[in-house]
């Protein structure tokens, strides 16, 4: 660790530029511990950085010092306006250094151009493999160029499995040559978040694209289709084409997008069809009464699924009523969303009941974001307002494949 510290601080005279402060300050943690630094987190948006952000030739300098390294593994240089630049520096570094398995840079001012660089370098071409396992590019503007060229890294690169392009202005083009490249060649990508692509169109191309990939790839294990735009027909194709011919997914994310109580049917297919999808995020959409009544109908027959999140779905008495009924019946589920829905007195009186019971037969604790009690013999429902973890690169990648947004800590209702 002292020839780590050393290497920096020199290659920092060297660029003419300070030290990274809570570099230093983990690195002089690290040596105390005697221990290896195995973690640089300088993810601008800290307390510690906010105000000063990494800048080019201090990534420069940490690059250099990382070139022979072979204790550190996780890099996150998020929200720090890393530009082409930094990344062509970033790229050369995990040309040598085979240590590295996570790399955050979410947040930055990555283009096209900068994507192009990180895709050669990971395309793992003539045997020359990389050691990334993660790559997390959230909200980076690489566009529909850079997009493509992920999708062409992706039909060479063995080795990534977590992938994050969520909110990186990728179009059409880009959604349809990834799908195709995960259909036709990749099979070891294990995560892909794709949310919030640009799209002009509203044929669902590509949704009929990752339908074809879903029922040949027996590898992704979690699939981030949030905010496409998808309809109701969209969501029919996904799970007849796909996901009926798919026994590796095990999170689906299709929050915000446009699906409506047309497609309960195909989600209650779904649930009672597939017995590999332990996570399915819903929110945001306008299943409603009829929609929520067709997936709690499926639940006492679906013995995989441990997070629902149906959550600001327009759904009232009807189904909030039939969600309590098929709950009932399921005692596989951990965790549930339903705040953002309109509970009246039946209904909250129903859930009330449904947690005593629950408390009183043994079964296991319900991870519910709503909280039904009593005042003077009337039932209210309040939101219960818990830290939300996000799934980030800041995990491991077997959690990163695994895991979902919306999850929160377990509540104990039998202990208010």
């Amino acid at each position: 660790m002292d020839a780590f510290k050393n290497s920096y601080t020199e290659k920092c005279r060297d660029f003419l530029c300070e030290p990274i402060k809570p570099l230093m300050v983990a690195i002089d943690a690290a040596l105390q511990r005697q221990e290896f630094l195995t973690t640089i987190k300088l993810n601008g948006n800290s307390k510690e950085l906010f105000n000063n952000r990494v800048e080019y030739m201090q990534v420069f300098a940490l690059a250099e010092a990382l070139h022979d390294n072979k204790h550190v593994t996780r890099l996150d240089l998020s929200y720090n306006n890393i530009d082409d630049a930094g990344v062509s520096t970033l790229s050369r570094l995990l040309k040598f250094n085979k240590s590295m398995r996570e790399l955050d840079l979410e947040g930055n001012n990555i283009s096209p151009e900068g994507a192009k660089k990180l895709s050669e370098t990971l395309k793992e071409e003539d045997g020359v493999s990389t050691g990334i396992e993660l790559l997390n590019l959230n909200f980076n503007p690489i566009g529909e160029d850079g997009g493509q060229e992920l999708a062409n890294m992706l039909r060479t690169n063995c080795t990534l499995r977590v992938l994050n392009i969520a909110n990186t202005d990728i179009g059409m083009k880009s959604l349809v040559t990834i799908a195709t490249a995960l259909n036709e060649r990749n099979r070891t990508l294990l995560s892909l978040n794709i949310e919030n692509p640009q799209l002009r169109s509203i044929q669902e191309e590509g949704t009929l694209h990752f339908a074809r990939m879903l029922s040949a790839n027996d590898n992704l294990t979690a699939l981030y289709l949030g905010k496409h735009g998808m309809f109701d027909h969209g969501c029919l194709t996904l799970v007849s084409y796909g996901l009926a011919n798919n026994d590796a997914l095990t999170v689906l994310d299709l929050r915000c997008n446009k699906l409506s109580e047309e497609s309960g049917a195909a989600l209650a297919r779904l649930l009672t069809d597939n017995n590999t999808i332990t996570t399915l995020n819903l929110a945001s959409n306008k299943l409603r009464d009829n929609g929520a009544a067709q997936i709690a109908a499926a639940l006492p027959h679906n013995t995989a699924l441990t997070r629902l999140d149906l959550g600001f779905n327009n759904i009232e008495e009807k189904g909030l009523l039939a969600m309590a009924e098929g709950l009932r019946y399921n005692n596989g589920l951990q965790a549930l969303r339903l705040w953002g829905n309109t509970f009246a007195p039946l209904s909250s009186r129903s859930w009330f009941d449904l947690i005593e019971e629950r408390a009183t037969n043994g079964a296991p604790a319900l991870d519910f974001d709503c909280h039904p009690y009593c005042v003077d013999e009337k039932i209210y429902v309040a939101k219960v307002d818990q830290h939300v973890p996000s799934v980030s690169t800041d995990q491991r990648v077997i959690e990163a494949s695994v895991e979902v947004k919306f999850m929160r800590k377990p509540v104990d209702y039998t202990n208010p």
